[in-house]
């Protein structure tokens, strides 16, 4: 049984399908069942970390996928999950930690890191550097105005794809020979963010503008346009400022675990198309 913590989040809804794919029963967590668009094949558990009896949540569960979206709970849940059984742990991380960041985002991923190393079963950590999925932040102004706002000095970024962390995950979670791996996790080339939204504009079938603007004007759009609280938009800058020299790397591991090359973020762009034009009044 393997139990998929985050089963809602960017990665986990496709790792859950993926896994099942694979002949895995699939266990996955969610606050709230309703909502949640889960794999119906998974059997899902409803339960919140933060409150939830944890030991007795991993009872029966052999691998656990580590994902807690941020939350400082994660060495007690590697701890709880060692108390229940659990054998092998595989903890979503990402590549700042493997650039020694010190940005709290990372700060905080380095020590779930460590607190996973320590608790006991045998783990994997997976750092991914930045999505392609993290463009859809972008919707509502491509929507609205036919744009993208990004802040200047806006570095290369080599953009993976959610579906090929998920199938690095499938496979530390179903085979074995991981143990004590870390698979630094990135696309096959690092775009410009400009050529990215070259990339969108060939998709959509439309020119869509590239605008480059002071941070002031870009923290005042995230705050005003999207409701993110200052503690969230100090942290993105603050992740932004230490990944910009290295964002551009490409790790060639998805490709030497998978056996093909990773998937491009044209590949994404053609996927997700539609979803840029909806509302698009030109």
């Amino acid at each position: 049984m393997i139990f998929v913590l985050g089963a809602t989040g960017k990665v986990g809804r496709a790792l859950v399908p993926a896994l099942l794919d694979a002949g895995a029963a699939v266990r996955a967590l969610t606050r709230d069942p309703a909502k949640a668009r889960i794999d119906p094949r998974a059997d899902v558990v409803q339960a919140d970390l933060e409150t939830a009896d944890l030991p007795a949540l991993f009872d029966g569960a052999d691998r656990v996928f580590v994902l807690t979206q941020g939350s400082r709970r994660e060495g007690a849940i590697a701890r709880a999950a060692a108390r229940a059984g659990v054998t092998h742990l595989v903890k979503l991380s990402t590549t700042g930690v493997h650039f020694g960041q010190t940005d709290p985002i990372t700060r905080t991923h380095a020590e779930a890191e460590q607190a996973v190393r320590e608790a006991g079963p045998a783990w994997t950590i997976l750092r991914p550097g930045a999505f392609m999925d993290n463009r859809f932040a972008w919707l509502r102004t491509i929507r609205e105005e036919n744009a993208v706002y990004v802040p200047e000095g806006d570095p290369a970024s080599a953009l993976v794809h959610v579906r090929d962390i998920a199938a690095v995950a499938t496979l530390a979670l179903t085979t074995s020979g991981h143990e004590g791996a870390i698979y630094e996790l990135t696309g096959g080339e690092a775009l410009t963010t400009e050529q990215q939204v070259a990339v969108l504009s060939e998709a959509t079938g439309r020119t869509i503008k590239y605008v480059e603007e002071p941070e002031t004007a870009a923290r005042d759009r995230m705050t005003r346009m999207y409701g993110w609280p200052a503690e969230a938009v100090d942290g993105f800058f603050a992740l932004k400022r230490e990944s910009a020299a290295h964002e551009h790397v490409v790790f060639g591991t998805v490709a030497r675990l998978l056996g093909g090359p990773p998937r491009t973020f044209p590949d994404w762009a053609r996927e997700n198309a539609a979803a840029f034009t909806y509302h698009y009044r030109g």
